[in-house]
């Protein structure tokens, strides 16, 4: 266990044990999935189902297609159900005010996995972990060169990269930058033709050159674009350390991708429930931040042999 694992098994470890009475309850739980499209939240959301099924509880997912107001909709149309919990993904939480007022009207508690706290939020899984990946890009390109910013900046996870990015932008002049805003659905496609248009209006510019990605999804559209353009001299960086993601980086069109531990905080959010709901008015409002993974060549074999999934 490495010590960013350490960091994020602690973290889990402070929040409190379950309420084995409540536990032991059948409960309905809603999930609000950012979308389907979305391959990493997709992997989240399978572990959360898994674990609330074991408990012997009902899922019921929705999807909001990437639209704000189709999770605030999603959200009042799980609170008319009369789920016992909630659990939003990705999506902005301060974003989700009308849908999280439903909810408690109603005391029926949200939690979010990925979207940061609000008011209205009992639980959190902050899910962003941009430092280490930009830390190594800087230092692969020495602090200089033409970057491309692919992000997306309603899904709180990819506006805290976003951040990052931008705070680097600042402390480094020698940096010559782009951001472009990618789409979802159609993530993959967006980036491709982001990146190719990049690679037309940079052709003079000298390296090095490198992408900075939102997430695994449209990092391989980027690398799509840079095949398509016989382009072997652009890094790329991303975030979720998909299966696709990793075999990239494995094959070496991927310089690197973070893995955020999302089947524990997936756990974890669906392990507190109990706990949320036999709180009630009492419960403390908190987050926590699971560990995390940095592939790259010097590692992606044991990567790859330690998560054969």
């Amino acid at each position: 266990m490495n010590r960013t694992q350490i960091f994020g098994v602690l973290a889990l470890a402070a929040l409190p044990f379950v309420s084995p009475a409540i536990a032991d309850d059948k409960l309905d739980i809603g999930i609000i999935t950012f979308s389907t499209s979305d391959v990493d939240t997709n992997q989240m959301i399978d572990t959360m189902t898994k674990q609330a099924e074991s408990k012997g509880w009902t899922v019921a997912t929705l999807n909001a297609n990437g639209d704000p107001s189709q999770a605030i909709a999603g959200i009042k149309q799980l609170v008319t159900k009369k789920v016992d919990a909630i659990i939003v993904t990705v999506f902005d939480s301060t974003g989700l005010a009308a849908g999280l007022a439903a909810a408690k009207e109603a005391n029926i508690p949200v939690l979010s996995a990925g979207g940061g706290m609000a008011p209205g939020i009992a639980l959190s899984a902050s899910t962003g972990a941009a430092p280490p990946l930009m830390d190594l890009l800087l230092k692969n390109i020495n602090n200089a060169g033409t970057v491309l910013d692919l992000s997306y900046h309603p899904g709180i996870p990819c506006r805290e990269r976003a951040d990052t990015f931008d705070a680097a932008v600042a402390a480094n002049p020698g940096l010559k930058a782009t951001t472009h805003e990618i789409t979802i659905p159609g993530a993959a496609e967006s980036s491709q033709a982001a990146t190719s248009a990049w690679l037309a209006a940079t052709a003079g510019d000298k390296g090095p050159f490198a992408i900075f990605n939102c997430y695994d999804d449209n990092a391989m559209g980027a690398i799509a674009a840079l095949k398509q353009n016989g382009r072997t001299d652009v890094q790329v960086y991303s975030f979720n350390a998909t299966a696709p993601a990793v075999q990239a980086v494995k094959d070496g069109t991927m310089t690197a991708t973070l893995g955020v531990d999302l089947t524990s905080a997936g756990k974890m959010l669906i392990d507190q429930i109990p706990d949320v709901i036999a709180a009630g008015a009492a419960w403390e409002p908190k987050s926590f931040v699971p560990g995390y993974d940095l592939v790259t060549k010097d590692n992606v074999d044991q990567f790859m042999k330690d998560n054969p999934q």
